[in-house]
């Protein structure tokens, strides 16, 4: 299996469906041949060639882009295995329904990042938009499994309806962060906007700056979670940044939303 190298010859003056474009499908192919794979451009689908040169590159089972692609969306949609590499920003729905594998973009990304991610990793150096790691418009479930890394800030409604895996954003985040939560982890190492935890009904958001502005419908946890908060102070750590101390910081524990299932918990480390 072949890895290639697509460099952007140009912006495009409309945006670019990037689905499709994934390591496996790629594998095997001439380089005439992954020139000729259709992208949606507007309403038309147009030869991956006539906005990428392409050459041949040495990693196996890889797929490397380079230049500004922050009008090409689905970067890695549906992607289950191999890595991608995007030096620069990246559209909307950035690893959308991923199930495996391994994407890198090397800078910012638009909106719904991540929405019902499965598997897989997705780090992000800048900046995430609205509703990462959450749902797919009209759907009710969120990101379901895997890893997520922001290394910037995040957007409004960020893990709206996620199910499971973890989901770590270095910066800050935006209003209803975690809204109608239903499973999973996520850590934020800076501050958060209003209504945390809006209709969340299971799941961990833990804190490692500031406390944020916690709603009447949570209340202190009267019991403490010692061994739980050591395995996931633990798992956390492994990311580094804001998150690196966490097992040796004590927890504020508020549990909610009681105006849903109110099971989830709000972890502020002190």
């Amino acid at each position: 299996m072949s890895g290639w190298r697509l460099t952007l010859r140009q912006a495009p003056a409309v945006r670019v469906d990037l689905r499709g474009v994934l390591p496996a499908a790629l594998a095997g192919l001439s380089a005439a041949q992954v020139g000729q794979v259709r992208v949606g451009h507007g309403k038309a689908l147009v030869p991956l060639a006539e906005f990428f040169a392409i050459q041949p590159d040495g990693n196996d089972d890889a797929l490397a882009f380079e230049g500004d692609l922050a009008r090409f969306d689905r970067l890695g949609w549906q992607m289950a295995g191999g890595r991608i590499t995007a030096d620069g920003p990246a559209g909307d729905y950035a690893g959308g329904c991923m199930s495996g594998g391994e994407l890198h973009v090397k800078g910012s990304v638009g909106l719904l990042a991540a929405c019902e991610m499965a598997g897989g990793q997705l780090t992000i150096d800048g900046d995430a938009g609205d509703f990462a790691a959450s749902t797919l418009p009209g759907s009710m479930d969120g990101m379901r499994g895997g890893t997520l890394i922001v290394k910037g800030d995040v957007g409004e409604r960020f893990g709206d309806r996620m199910r499971r895996g973890t989901a770590l954003v270095f910066g800050n985040a935006g209003d209803f962060l975690a809204s109608r939560m239903v499973a999973g982890t996520i850590g934020i190492g800076g501050q958060a906007g209003v209504h945390v935890g809006y209709g969340m009904r299971r799941g961990s958001v833990v804190f490692t700056a500031a406390a944020p502005s916690i709603a009447a419908t949570f209340v202190p946890a009267l019991v403490e979670a010692a061994v739980f908060w050591q395995l996931l102070a633990r798992d956390l750590a492994c990311h580094g940044g804001p998150f690196a101390g966490l097992p040796s910081r004590r927890t504020e524990r508020h549990l909610g939303d009681l105006a849903a299932d109110g099971r989830g918990e709000l972890i502020v480390a002190r």
